[in-house]
């Protein structure tokens, strides 16, 4: 069986996470014989993934230089992939993260999945030195479309999950950690050891650490971009940037919205608004209109909820709506002199802590007294804040499928359109549920 890249690097990280652990223990501490045995082992593990991989790779580069293309029989429409002539290789500019993906899926969408039509079509277009080319080459090896869709390459998946990072609220202030082979338990500390001074010929008094695990399951979230079928055949990089924006758009609010407020139940993942203690979730005051000693005093109860829990405050942050964010960014106080200034900096704090404005938080939730225009203000060391990513990405397409737009069923088809829909799986969790909490039936700003 071929070797699986995608698994070697992920089984290498999961080895590399635990190696760096110990080194950070050999910067305080003398390890113990165990200790030191587990670390040179990861050493040498670490040292053969990379030798599986560079195998693995130079494997498959191989193969797509020699993959050989299906009949012309077998080729949809003659007159687009099959009969464009060859463009030679050129030397090739660098383009723009994500653009090779995008290229990668309009191949896959113009030759209706049929990965030789694909890489006729890209050779054609690009030329066939194109790194694309390749890349749909080491595809046909391993790809059954008729199967659940086109495996991207991880070179081409890499590339989106990077892009995520600057799109995202929630995953790019978290821990983001490999999913391999579909489900995973990672282990947590629910409370740390304590220390004691003794004195001579006294007994140690001894605590154990409270141990917990947090589990993951690869859940599947789906990215849908419809697009014009006349648009889908033109070399253009414009097309290009488009296609890549939309696909992850489509995953940046799709899983920044699981990922705060999902419920756990069905396909998505519990998000962070259901893993929060209900001790820590603190009612706000002030209605619409709160004084300044009434909003630092609903913010000190939040903070002082991480204190008492001793969160060690590792990568804490504040998360708000724009209303809330703006509502206090405005106060001012007798003086006319803002309250908060901190809040008008590039890189924004609030009681000195990082803010990260985030309106994939509702503003429209029951407040109470009928009315319907509350929200949630989050804080949280997001250290323990985790995305299990199993950095696989399938994408397929389909001419006969609908879509929504709003309330409206819209026909592909009949809009001569072709619905690319992108695949990925991750799962979500905190390893230290009290290290957030929350004010809730916030109607500031309102």
């Amino acid at each position: 069986m071929r070797p699986d890249i995608a698994s070697l690097r992920q089984e290498r990280a999961k080895a590399m996470e635990k190696f760096d652990g110990l080194a950070a223990e050999a910067g305080t501490r003398a390890l113990t014989d165990d200790e030191q045995a587990q670390f040179d082992q990861l050493e040498t593990d670490i040292k053969g993934f990379d030798g599986r991989i560079r195998a693995a790779e130079r494997a498959q580069a191989l193969r797509a230089s020699t993959a050989i293309p299906a009949p012309a029989g077998n080729l949809p429409e003659p007159g687009t992939a099959t009969m464009l002539a060859t463009v030679a290789a050129q030397i090739r500019t660098q383009d723009s993260p994500g653009i090779d993906l995008a290229r990668f899926t309009r191949a896959v969408m113009v030759s209706k999945g049929n990965l030789p039509a694909a890489k006729d079509w890209a050779t054609a277009q690009f030329g066939e030195g194109h790194p694309v080319v390749a890349d749909i080459g080491a595809a046909m090896q391993t790809n059954d479309m008729g199967a659940g869709g086109v495996f991207v390459p991880e070179r081409l998946s890499g590339q989106l999950i990077e892009l995520l990072y600057p799109r995202t609220v929630i995953r790019s202030i978290s821990r983001v950690v490999p999913l391999v082979g579909g489900t995973d338990t990672v282990p947590t500390v629910e409370s740390g050891v304590n220390a004691y001074y003794i004195g001579e010929g006294n007994d140690l008094a001894t605590s154990e650490p409270r141990f917990g695990s947090l589990g993951f399951k690869e859940r599947e979230i789906a990215s849908l971009v419809p697009l014009s079928n006349k648009l889908i055949r033109l070399a253009s990089v414009g097309i290009d940037t488009y296609v890549r924006d939309m696909m992850v758009q489509g995953f940046a609010q799709a899983e920044d919205a699981a990922f705060l407020r999902g419920t756990g139940v069905g396909a998505g993942p519990k998000g962070l608004r259901y893993l929060i203690p209900t001790a820590n979730i603190i009612a706000a005051s002030g209605g619409n209109a709160p004084t300044v000693a009434q909003i630092d005093s609903d913010a000190r109860k939040v903070v002082l909820a991480l204190s008492m829990a001793e969160i060690p405050m590792l990568a804490p942050y504040w998360l708000m709506h724009d209303r809330v964010f703006l509502f206090l960014q405005d106060l001012r106080d007798g003086n006319g002199n803002k309250v908060y200034p901190g809040l008008d900096a590039a890189n924004p704090t609030w009681r000195s802590y990082p803010v990260k404005r985030f309106n994939r938080i509702p503003i429209n939730l029951d407040a109470g007294g009928g009315n319907l225009d509350g929200t949630e203000i989050y804080f949280g060391d997001f250290s323990f804040s985790m995305v299990a990513d199993s950095y696989s990405i399938r994408i397929d397409a389909n001419e006969a499928a609908s879509y929504k737009v709003g309330n409206e069923v819209v026909s592909a088809y009949s809009r001569n359109q072709t619905l690319i829909r992108g695949l990925a799986g991750h799962d979500y969790g905190v390893s230290r549920k009290a290290a957030f909490a929350m004010l809730n039936t916030c109607r500031w700003g309102a």
